[in-house]
């Protein structure tokens, strides 16, 4: 074999391999959370604090989702908490419910955001303590604390020593019970609900047959809460990037974050391996013929 061809061999070979190294990393990047193009968060199925029952109760929160198109995001949330909140004759309005949902694109932690007013957040919940008027997207938000007037728990220290207290788990998906980004200690310091922000963005209701069309599957996670929540919203209504989006409950009786991120226009396809190894066996040959003219 002279060396010509032993060249064109090894930069075939060579080319083989990148391809064989792109494609095993492929499912690795995306097989933790990213599913059917929903990212999920899956919380633990034994912290959320019913009156004495510790996991499995009205307050459990088992998983929260994002989905995103070129100018649509889409968010499901389940768990055993209705849009219509928990009947309890003893707090404010004889009633607790979701807190809103915020986003958080700063890099900050949550409080150092929040000072700033670089918080974006959405009210789903038409029935709970939010600040702003009706539901939507907003912008520039702040946040405040509802556990106070919902029989909820002073800090996240205290929810978390309760729920091991009775052999459960605390998390908050893909954070830690105890992660820093929160403020863990102090008094009433579980800022859960939205109390100023500019409106930016209207939100639409999904139905469980239009979030099945779109491939949501809690139940691969054996997340099965008995309430699935589903919305979306114009991704111009928040900026592209890396973000921690998180959701209390009004009495903070449960929490979950997830960590992702918005593009600004739809993702290019993943060529097929087979096309790949054509591009790069090409441009390997292509090399080798220019290298033998030399």
């Amino acid at each position: 074999m002279n060396s010509s061809s032993k060249t064109l061999r090894r930069w075939i070979y060579s080319g083989a391999m990148l391809c064989a190294v792109i494609v095993a990393q492929q499912p690795k990047a995306a097989a933790a959370t990213l599913s059917n193009g929903w990212n999920y968060a899956i919380d633990s199925f034994n912290d959320g604090v019913t009156g004495l029952q510790i996991g499995g109760g009205e307050f459990e929160f088992y998983g929260i989702a994002v989905k995103e198109t070129s100018d649509t995001a889409f968010i499901a949330i389940n768990s055993n908490l209705s849009l219509g909140g928990y009947a309890n004759s003893g707090v404010q309005r004889g009633n607790i419910n979701y807190g809103d949902l915020f986003f958080n694109f700063s890099g900050q932690d949550f409080n150092t955001a929040n000072a700033k007013g670089n918080l974006f957040g959405i009210r789903f919940a038409e029935g709970n303590d939010s600040g702003v008027a009706t539901t939507g997207v907003y912008s520039k938000v702040t946040a405040k604390n509802v556990t106070q007037i919902n029989s909820g728990f002073t800090n996240l220290s205290q929810f978390n020593d309760r729920v091991k207290s009775a052999g459960g788990t605390p998390s908050m998906g893909d954070l830690s019970a105890t992660d820093p980004y929160f403020e863990q200690t102090g008094t009433w310091t579980v800022l859960n609900s939205i109390a100023t922000g500019t409106k930016v963005g209207e939100i639409s209701f999904l139905t469980p047959a239009t979030l099945s069309a779109l491939g949501l599957n809690f139940a691969q996670f054996n997340a099965k809460g008995s309430q699935t929540i589903g919305l979306s919203f114009n991704k111009s209504s928040m900026p592209s990037g890396s973000y921690i989006a998180n959701l209390f409950a009004e009495c903070a009786n449960d929490a979950i974050a997830i960590k992702s991120s918005f593009t600004k226009e739809a993702s290019e396809p993943v060529p097929e391996p087979s096309t790949m190894f054509g591009t790069v066996a090409g441009l390997s040959i292509l090399a080798a013929k220019r290298k033998l003219k030399c």
